[in-house]
C-alpha cells in the first residue's frame, strides 16, 4: 500500500466516524426527553421518604413467627405507630403479592423479622430486598428484630451491619422495652 492509497483509507474512515456521530446525534435530537423528577423531601439519613405513606412501618416476616409479630404489631400500634403487615393489608380476592408490593411502597419505613424460618423464606427475603432498596436509596429506615437464635451465615450482609432490637426470650417488661425502642425509632424517622 502506497501512501496515496493510506491517505485515501484514512479520509474515508475519518469521514465514516464523523458522519456516524452526526446520524447519533439527529437521532438523540429527536428522542422526547423525561421531564424531571419533582425535588423529594430530604430525610435525617439523607434520602428521601416518599409524601404519601399510609402505614409507618411494614413488618417482613415468617408465618412461623406470626403469634409474636401480632403481639409485636399490637404493641406497636398501642404506641401510636400505624403498623402493616400481610394479615392486615390483604383482603380476600386481592393478589397476595400485589397487596404486599403496594404496602411496602406505602410504608415509611419496614421491619424484618429474623429468625431461622423468616431467612430461609423466599416471599420474606423478597421483601426484605425491596425494604433494603427503599432504605438505600429512599432513606427509610429499615430495622432487624431478631426473635430467635439465628446462624450469623444466614443473616443477609446488609442486615449484618445494622443494629438490630432482641427479642428473644425476655420478660414482658423487656419486650415493651424493646418495642418502645422500635416505635421512637421509627418517629424520629419520620
Amino acid at each position: 500500500m502506497d501512501i496515496a492509497e493510506l491517505a485515501v483509507a484514512t479520509v474515508g474512515l475519518l469521514v465514516a466516524v464523523v458522519s456516524a456521530h452526526y446520524a447519533r446525534l439527529a437521532v438523540v435530537r429527536r428522542t422526547p426527553r423525561k421531564p424531571p423528577l419533582p425535588p423529594s423531601k430530604p430525610t435525617p439519613s439523607g434520602g428521601a421518604v416518599p409524601v404519601r405513606t399510609d402505614h409507618d412501618v411494614f413488618v417482613s416476616y415468617s408465618h412461623a413467627d406470626k403469634e409474636l409479630v401480632t403481639d409485636l404489631a399490637g404493641r406497636l400500634e398501642a404506641r401510636g405507630l400505624r403498623v402493616a403487615y400481610d394479615e392486615v393489608v390483604v383482603r380476600p380476592g386481592s393478589i397476595i403479592l400485589h397487596e404486599i408490593e403496594q404496602t411496602i411502597r406505602d410504608s415509611a419505613h419496614g421491619l424484618l423479622v429474623m429468625s431461622p424460618d423468616s431467612m430461609a423464606s423466599g416471599p420474606v427475603m423478597n421483601e426484605y430486598y425491596v425494604l433494603l432498596q427503599k432504605s438505600m436509596y429512599d432513606g427509610r429506615l429499615l430495622i432487624p428484630v431478631l426473635v430467635s437464635d439465628i446462624d450469623n451465615d444466614e443473616i443477609p450482609e446488609f442486615v449484618r451491619i445494622r443494629f438490630y432490637s432482641d427479642l428473644r426470650d425476655m420478660t414482658d417488661k423487656v419486650f415493651d422495652e424493646r418495642v418502645d425502642e422500635i416505635a421512637e425509632a421509627v418517629r424520629r424517622a419520620s
